[in-house]
This record gives structure tokens, sequence and C-alpha cells, in this order.
């Protein structure tokens, strides 16, 4: 299972401002990943099962275990330095 599961809250201004461009970057850059929101103050329990306790947060698992996590203040290019060549390494000869 390779997913990225993207933690946010109702009154996170930085939430809401990141949310649209992390999830329009998985989906030009990383397309065969899954990609979930999870509103972590609406679903607590769920957030902590994931040891999700702020906002936002970003987890990205690759075959069912967890690879990365982006705390708070993260963008899309920390993202592709940290999952990008995983990633290739994955599903380059997939599409």
């Amino acid at each position: 299972m390779n997913k990225a599961i993207y933690f946010k809250g109702d009154r996170c201004s930085v939430c809401t401002a990141l949310y649209p461009k992390i999830k329009t970057h998985f989906e030009e850059e990383f397309p065969f990943m899954d990609f979930q929101t999870i509103q972590g103050d609406q679903l607590e329990k769920v957030a902590a099962q994931y040891g999700v306790y702020s906002a936002p947060v970003l987890l990205v698992f690759f075959e069912g275990k967890e690879h990365s996590r982006f705390v708070r203040n993260f963008s899309t290019r920390d993202i592709d330095e940290k999952i990008a060549r995983v990633y290739h390494l994955l599903f380059d000869e997939v599409g």
C-alpha cells in the first residue's frame, strides 16, 4: 500500500493554505500514490492512532510502512527531496 495521508484541521490557516498545493503536487508528481485527507480535529482517535497531535501533518507510506513524516512547516520541495527517489524506484516501470 503506497499512500499519503494529509492531516488537517478546520481552524488551521496553514492547513487550508497548504492543502491544495500538496494535493495538486501529488496528483501531478506522484500519480500512483493514494492521497487521502483526514480532518484530525474531527477524527481525533484516528489521528492518535497515527501519532498525529498537531496539524498539518503529511504521512507517506511505501509498501505499507511509514517512510516519511512532515510536520507543520514543509513544502513540496521538502516532499520531493524525501520521497521522489523511492517513488521512482517503485513506479518508473509501471507508467
